[in-house]
């Protein structure tokens, strides 16, 4: 199990449009994630995550030119919704 925290930064102004358009990517690969003002927070299996990441790369750069940041833990507390899901 793995937890990131991913934000994406549009540097062609559409910032929603960018931000909607990574997110309903990491949804379409069923990745658990928890959005908040400024970055979502995605967990799950390692291969799945990585899978997942790159689709929503691929769909967002498609479209617009960003800067997506990865931080990545194996330890990093989960969200609250994602309690006891972390043995």
């Amino acid at each position: 199990m793995i937890s990131l925290q991913v934000s994406v930064y549009a540097l062609d102004g559409n910032v929603r449009e960018a931000v909607h358009c990574y997110l309903d990517a990491l949804d379409a690969s069923g990745l658990a994630r928890d959005t908040g003002t400024m970055s979502t927070v995605v967990w799950g299996e390692a291969d799945e995550v990585w899978d997942g990441l790159r689709k929503a790369y691929e769909a967002v750069a498609a479209k617009h030119k960003v800067v997506v940041n990865v931080g990545m833990s194996n330890i990093a507390p989960l969200p609250a919704r994602a309690s006891g899901q972390r043995e």
